[in-house]
């Protein structure tokens, strides 16, 4: 404890996944930790939050994408539901965490005062899920439903094959939807599609996803995947390839763009690293080393920043501390 309130002074940020009150138990909240030093941040990503009546409460990812309405729409229609794939709910916490504390570091840096961000698993589940959960209900008055790869508010949309592969698509404006389906029209002869019916929101065209669905496969099966992709870009109307990963790596714009990033990794050799997502003039993003690994940088930051001398390092490395 005496270590960790050490770290602490100098500290710009502590980060924690404990439960909630387990570190005011052991007296390294983030009330016990600023009287030392003002400007910390302390940020806490919890299941449910520090606060409320389901603070004591578990979870996992899987349980925050239910109850934050993911699960309920992801699948096929007649199939149970179906989690999303990875961790995404654990993702998006994260997220959140990262750009809040960088928000309250910043603050930190004109005001000299810190803060404590309390960042909940399942509030940010329920926040990115406008689309499928209650906000879809509180703005339209609607309940999604599974739909398979497609979306619910937007229609039509899904994955579609191709010569070589799979296509996604999105259609909510009535624009797009026309550009579409003079497109489908003109490559397939199909007059129905151009039918006044189906034109206006995507609310207009939910009756029909299926008779749609037909159409638009029609349209991609004939030709590959760049060529749906580019013309479609050159159309104005919403699609993009279903890569593998393979593919991503491949992929022709991040390739021109020097998007992978090589980086030499210890005991490892040279791995390909995703790269910046934007790039700034002034401030230029970069890779500057490779995560570090577990404690690499104990006895530098113990030794020579908290002055820890080496017989007590050894002993805190005997007993596991450190």
């Amino acid at each position: 404890r005496e270590l960790f309130r050490q770290l602490a002074k100098s500290a710009d940020m502590v980060l924690e996944t404990f439960p909630p009150g387990f570190l005011e138990g052991l007296g390294l909240g983030y009330e016990d930790l600023r009287g030392s030093n003002p400007r910390l941040v302390f940020t806490s990503i919890s299941d449910f939050g520090q606060t409320g009546p389901h603070r004591s409460f578990r979870s996992s990812d899987m349980v925050a994408s239910a109850l934050g309405g993911w699960m309920y729409v992801t699948g096929e229609e007649e199939d149970p539901p179906v989690k999303l794939a990875g961790s995404q709910a654990h993702m998006m916490a994260s997220t959140y965490a990262a750009v809040s504390s960088m928000i309250a570091l910043y603050r930190g840096a004109i005001t000299g005062v810190g803060q404590h961000v309390d960042i909940s698993l399942e509030e940010a589940a329920v926040s990115v899920s406008h689309i499928c959960g209650v906000g879809k209900w509180l703005d339209d008055g609607i309940i999604p439903r599974r739909r398979g790869t497609g979306l619910f508010a937007s229609v039509p949309s899904g994955a579609y094959p191709c010569t070589d592969g799979m296509v996604y698509l999105m259609v909510n404006r009535p624009l797009h939807w026309q550009a579409l389906a003079r497109w489908i029209s003109e490559v397939t002869g199909n007059q129905e599609v151009l039918d006044p019916m189906f034109e206006g929101p995507s609310s207009t065209r939910q009756p029909y996803r299926e008779l749609l669905d037909i159409f638009i496969s029609d349209l991609t099966s004939q030709f590959t995947v760049e060529e749906i992709y580019h013309e479609g870009q050159r159309r104005h109307i919403a699609f993009t390839p279903v890569n593998t990963a393979a593919a991503v790596a491949q992929d022709g714009h991040l390739v021109e763009r020097n998007y992978f990033v090589d980086l030499e990794h210890p005991g490892v050799g040279t791995l390909r690293y995703p790269g910046p997502a934007y790039r700034h003039s002034a401030t230029p993003w970069r890779i500057a080393c490779p995560a570090p690994a577990v404690g690499e940088h104990n006895r530098e930051i113990y030794r020579e920043e908290l002055g820890v001398n080496e017989e007590r390092l050894r002993a805190l490395q005997e007993a596991g501390v450190i």
